[in-house]
């Protein structure tokens, strides 16, 4: 999927990517390094066949993070030590019909549902998926500005106003720190 606000599209095709590597390899690539947390990130990694990995990583006391954009499902089981963040596409995304709302049955307090909004109307439908698929609680809750579409102090005065207590409001750092466009870091 394509939302509107989607900012790589130096990553489109499998024709963008730099290498492939064989499960061997990139359980070498992962072992070769001192820390012990992993994400799978995309384009959307659950398009690969990351079970098996996950499973060798969650035993070998990997914290396994699969970022997905909830459009597709959740692994067959969960593996030792994994959690995911999935992002909920809303209206102003484009996107909002390819979301498999099964998924949000399967997101336990350990995973994250995260929320890029560029609107009023982004804002409501988060608030709307919170009431409706967690009255009793459920993953941890955060919200993004998209990029030059709405201002953060928005995001907060909205989860102030709306006593969201639970929703965090969280911003793409690296866009502040360095040029917005800026690859690779």
């Amino acid at each position: 999927i394509r939302c509107t606000y989607f900012d790589t599209a130096h990553a489109l095709k499998e024709s963008d990517a730099e290498e492939f590597l064989t499960k061997e390899e990139l359980l070498g690539r992962i072992r070769s390094y001192p820390w012990k947390r992993i994400t799978f990130t995309g384009g959307e990694p659950l398009l690969h066949p990351l079970q098996e990995i996950c499973d060798i990583l969650g035993e070998e006391g990997y914290e396994i993070n699969i970022e997905t954009n909830g459009a597709v499902p959740l692994l067959a089981r969960r593996s030792q030590n994994l959690f995911y963040t999935m992002d909920y596409k809303c209206t102003d995304s484009g996107m909002k019909s390819f979301m498999r709302l099964p998924n949000l049955k399967e997101l336990t307090e350990e995973d994250v549902l995260k929320f890029v909004v560029s609107s009023k109307t982004d804002l409501e439908d988060m608030k709307e998926i919170i009431i409706k698929y967690f009255p009793r609680g459920g993953p941890k809750f955060y919200v993004s500005p998209v990029w030059g579409k709405i201002e953060p102090r928005e995001l907060v005065e909205y989860v102030r106003k709306e006593k969201l207590a639970e929703v965090c409001v969280q911003v793409q750092l690296h866009k502040i720190i360095w040029e917005p466009d800026r690859r690779g870091v």
